[in-house]
């Protein structure tokens, strides 16, 4: 599935906290492997359990050599605890889309005027970005716009 993460946050009792790349964000109950991989024991050590990382592009999260869990994984037996509702992405690319074009501008040139890469902002356009609101601020003033004006 290729579900990216691209943040990861141990918290109390062996919950890990991961947001992915689609903009969801999942709670995963590390003690629930105990019992199949008796290895994951090993994070009831604190420090251990805290030092988790991201591996590479965020194909999964390790804490050792011994230790890692996939992102799909994580994705698919985690609970979902965040979501971006799909269609107000929808509407919010479409505004920035129609913006962008009655300004005569190219998703290469407001790429250029914001900092935000191409991808990144026809990924937004397409409805399958998550923009932070950083990144709506910087497409909305340099299309001389508020970010409420996407979302009315």
């Amino acid at each position: 599935m290729n579900n990216l993460i691209v943040k990861i946050e141990p918290k109390k009792n062996m919950i890990l906290i991961a947001t992915f790349a689609d903009g969801e964000v999942v709670s995963f109950d590390v003690k629930t492997l105990f019992e199949k991989y008796p290895v994951f024991h090993a994070l009831e050590d604190e420090k251990l359990f805290k030092s988790v990382v991201i591996d590479g592009v965020g194909y999964g999260i390790s804490w050792d050599d011994d230790l890692d869990l996939s992102s799909d994984g994580i994705y698919s037996k985690g609970e979902h605890i965040d979501k971006v509702d799909p269609e107000i992405k929808l509407i919010v690319g479409q505004a920035i889309a129609e913006a962008r074009n009655e300004k005569g501008m190219s998703q290469r040139e407001l790429a250029s005027k914001t900092g935000v890469m191409q991808a990144e902002i026809s990924k937004i356009e397409q409805g399958k970005g998550n923009p932070t609101l950083l990144t709506l601020q910087k497409i909305a003033k340099s299309l001389g716009r508020s970010i409420s004006s996407f979302l009315l």
